[in-house]
């Protein structure tokens, strides 16, 4: 009886080990995360994980830190990571360390973004797509210095829109890829590479009639803006652009 009980003890570790491990979660530092050799902050960097970028934890380690984020105390442990290594992701290793204060089970991201659309009955028929990685981002993609929400969507169709909400506006909504679509773009499932771009970054189309190296587009083509914008691409292949908000509108900035 007492082998039993111990085999038992011990089927039910493995158990809730495994669906410790198959878990997924997602990354929250809006700059991403170094990944690391070692689990501290000294260790070498290997890498780094991308805002929205999923990873699965194969081991907490004893290794605890503390944070201070824009006046936030922040505690957790250094975790050991697995990953998929594109596009969202840039290392040469398998596995690494991360803090693991700047990650959320995806589960409960998806609860969290459902919970906001479900706060706009003309967002009543579309559904978060999760297969896109990431398939949020924030920013303040409008300058009026408050943290917007960008979501990728999918509707009854299975089509891929993008859902813009500008909090400080009245909570006005936005969706690209609609009848309306400033692009004239009624699908966006082809995007492979989803990122915010940081306020004061050069914004530039490498491609009109041809293709156009940096060094030869002219100071008034090049947009810096003070807010945040977007960065959209396919992930293998030609096609994408930067999208900002400007004169009341939404611009498209071509990059091949």
């Amino acid at each position: 009886m007492k082998k039993k009980t111990i085999l038992l003890t011990f089927f039910i570790f493995i158990l809730a080990t495994d669906v410790f491990c198959q878990e997924n979660y997602m990354i929250t530092a809006e700059n991403g995360l170094f990944l690391r050799e070692e689990p501290n902050a000294n260790g070498k960097k290997i890498g780094k994980l991308y805002f929205g970028a999923e990873v699965t934890i194969i081991e907490k380690t004893e290794n605890k830190q503390i944070i201070i984020d824009d006046g936030k105390k922040i505690i957790d442990n250094w975790v050991k990571v697995k990953f998929k290594n594109f596009p969202t992701f840039i290392s040469n290793k398998a596995y690494g360390y991360v803090f693991g204060g700047y990650l959320k089970k995806k589960s409960e991201a998806n609860e969290e973004i459902t919970f906001q659309l479900s706060k706009f009955s003309e967002l009543k028929n579309y559904t978060i797509n999760k297969n896109k990685t990431p398939f949020y981002l924030k920013g303040d993609f409008f300058g009026d210095k408050i943290k917007d929400l960008v979501v990728l969507v999918k509707d009854k169709e299975e089509t891929t829109k993008i859902v813009i909400i500008n909090y400080a506006k009245e909570n006005k909504v936005y969706i690209l890829g609609i009848e309306n679509d400033p692009f004239h773009i009624i699908d966006y499932s082809w995007i492979g590479i989803f990122k915010k771009v940081k306020k004061g970054e050069v914004l530039w189309s490498n491609y009109e009639d041809d293709f156009i190296d940096f060094k030869d587009v002219s100071e008034s083509n090049k947009v810096k803006l003070t807010y945040d914008s977007l960065y959209m691409h396919a992930s293998e292949s030609c096609g994408g652009g930067f999208v900002y908000w400007k004169d009341e509108k939404f611009n498209w900035l071509q990059q091949e």
